[in-house]
This record gives C-alpha cells, sequence and structure tokens, in this order.
C-alpha cells in the first residue's frame, strides 16, 4: 500500500481508510509531511472535521520540524519552496476530542506559536538541513526519502530507537486501548501523524485486528 508518493510534478499524501471485518471502528489514516502548501493542511482539516475522535502526533502547536525544513528550503531555493509553510492544524478549533500518545498535549495548552522548545529544535536542527540541501542543489525534495509504502520502516542515523520505535509503540498502545473501548461503535478514528508512523500503524492494525485499506484520496503536499 503506498502511503506517499514523490514524482516529478510533486509529493503527494495518500488519506486511507481502515476497517475490520469484526468490528464498526473505522481508522482514518492522515500521512503527514511536516512542511507543505498551505491548502494541504487545510485540506486535512476539513477531513477531520468528520471525524469523531482524533490521534495526534506531538502537540497543539505548529510543527518545529517542519518550519525548520521550510526555512532550509527557501534559503537554499528548493524548487516550490517559496509556497511552502511549515504543519499548522489548529485542533482545539476543530471541536473533536484529541489524544496525544506522545504525551505532550498538555504543554501546549492551546497556545500558538512554536514556544520556547520548538524554537530551540528550529535552532538546532536548521543549519544542519541548510546544508544537507546546499550540497544536494536545488532538486534536493524530489531526491529526498520522502516516499513511503506499508512495508517502509523509518530509520534516523541517531535516534531510532526514541524517535522512532518508542513513538510508534506508544501510538499502536494508544489505538489498541481505543480498539477495545471502541470497537463495536460506528465512528470514524482519524489517526495524524507522520507518514514513516503511518506504515508502522498500518502494520500494526493489520497483524492485531486485520484491519485493511479499503479507501483512499490524494492530497497533494507540495506541486514542485
Amino acid at each position: 500500500m503506498q502511503i506517499t508518493e514523490v514524482s516529478v510534478i510533486g509529493i503527494r499524501s495518500a488519506m486511507i481508510d481502515l476497517v475490520a471485518a469484526d468490528s464498526s471502528l473505522r481508522l482514518r489514516l492522515f500521512p503527514m509531511i511536516h512542511f507543505g502548501m498551505p491548502e494541504f493542511y487545510v485540506q486535512v482539516a476539513k477531513r477531520l472535521r468528520d471525524c469523531g475522535l482524533v490521534v495526534a502526533e506531538g502537540w497543539d502547536r505548529p510543527s518545529s520540524t517542519g518550519y525548520a525544513y521550510m526555512l532550509a528550503a527557501r534559503i537554499t531555493g528548493q524548487r516550490g519552496a517559496k509556497a511552502l509553510v511549515s504543519q499548522d492544524i489548529d485542533y482545539a478549533s476543530l471541536g473533536i476530542p484529541v489524544i496525544w500518545p506522545d504525551g505532550l498535549g498538555q504543554l501546549a495548552r492551546h497556545k500558538r506559536g512554536l514556544g520556547v522548545l520548538g524554537w530551540l529544535d528550529v535552532v538546532l536542527f536548521t543549519p544542519i538541513l541548510t546544508v544537507s540541501m546546499v550540497l544536494g542543489g536545488r532538486d534536493w525534495l524530489l531526491r529526498a526519502r520522502m516516499e513511503i509504502n506499508d512495508n517502509t520502516k523509518a530509520r534516523l542515523r541517531f535516534g531510532s530507537r526514541i524517535l522512532i520505535d518508542e513513538r510508534d509503540a506508544k501510538l499502536l498502545a494508544a489505538l489498541e486501548k481505543i480498539y477495545q473501548q471502541h470497537r463495536d461503535e460506528d465512528v470514524t478514528v482519524a489517526v495524524v501523524f507522520g507518514a514513516g508512523h503511518i506504515a508502522a500503524v498500518v502494520r500494526g492494525l493489520n497483524s492485531r485486528y486485520g484491519y485493511r485499506g479499503i479507501s483512499g484520496e490524494w492530497l497533494s503536499v507540495i506541486d514542485f
């Protein structure tokens, strides 16, 4: 199952519905790229309002990682970078319950802006990304490893256990709890996480409860 797609025309993300034969609970997956066109995040927020519960990454603030990517892309003149913004979905405005598996939800207190920790992330991360993009040329985004399938196992040079494996485990534990509590309810649960984490969700829910994809809709994230 393809989760994100990278081509010469841009990057797309697949909104995917998962269902299981013995449950009325539907999962709607939103694989996120943390920086993209503002229209992408508007479309995601619009579709979230059709759901009864949201499971979201991080906290209710703009993405500092996405801001660092966006800033580095603009500094290095990446193709299409002028139209990009960092991920910023105002979950508090949706009027829908939100669960934060990372345990950071209460830190935001529904304030806008990156916050001190977010700006620290930007200061540390932007120079590294800028150097990488300078070396990679103006087509760095096209060649970056942003194409994800359900069998993709995300890995980082440093910190994979904490930043990927442990967070995947927390996310799946939260979804397992939701399944046990609401499996017989006709409700749609949105999962809004980075695309690499969504791949782990697809594998985990299929092996544990038999969930499979029945429909999808491509949303444009970045146009080159």
